[in-house]
């Protein structure tokens, strides 16, 4: 038996909606994994999902379909600011990545936005995209606070920027 389309968009909106609410993307693994188990035992969520699913599916169910799109939603919704950050608003880009996020154009320039801690991440890929390229790069850091509001922190991370290429980097607590 399958969750029915209506059910299914339903509870999504409803999870979305609180994970919104909670701050999904910052939160740490206890922290979601709690929320995860509330949103199982509740009869609003696990247990209607219950009635069209293995109850010892629903947990794995809200974890691996309902919320798996969110964070990468979270992240696209800040594309508009991004681009404004990088001076190319109204441009269309030539390529879109995810995982990190990023925009390529016609030029050559690259764009990748994450949250600051992924900060190897978000240089590594645009050191990769870039490497045959001497276009500018340039990251855009989301949620720098608490960890990187010093200015030695980010000193660190924009060091490795300009060694890896990439000439500038944008920070947005």
């Amino acid at each position: 038996m399958s969750v029915p389309r209506h059910v299914r968009e339903e509870i999504r909106t409803r999870l979305w909606a609180q994970a919104e609410e909670l701050d999904w993307n910052a939160l740490g693994s206890p922290e979601k994994a709690r929320h995860y188990q509330q949103w199982t035992d509740s009869d609003a969520i696990g247990g209607v999902l219950a009635r069209h699913m293995d109850a010892r599916a629903v947990r794995v169910y809200i974890k691996d379909t309902l919320l798996k799109g969110f964070g990468r939603h979270k992240l696209e919704q800040h594309r508009t600011m991004v681009l404004r950050a990088a001076g190319r608003e109204g441009e269309a880009p030539v390529e879109v990545f995810i995982k990190p996020h990023g925009l390529r154009f016609a030029d050559d320039f690259q764009v990748a936005w994450g949250r600051a801690d992924d900060w190897k991440v978000l240089l590594g890929a645009l050191f990769e995209r870039g490497y045959e390229s001497d276009a500018e790069r340039l990251a855009v850091f989301l949620k720098a606070a608490p960890r990187f509001v010093a200015p030695s922190a980010r000193a660190l991370v924009e060091d490795a920027a300009l060694r890896l290429g990439v000439r500038r980097c944008v920070w947005v607590d």
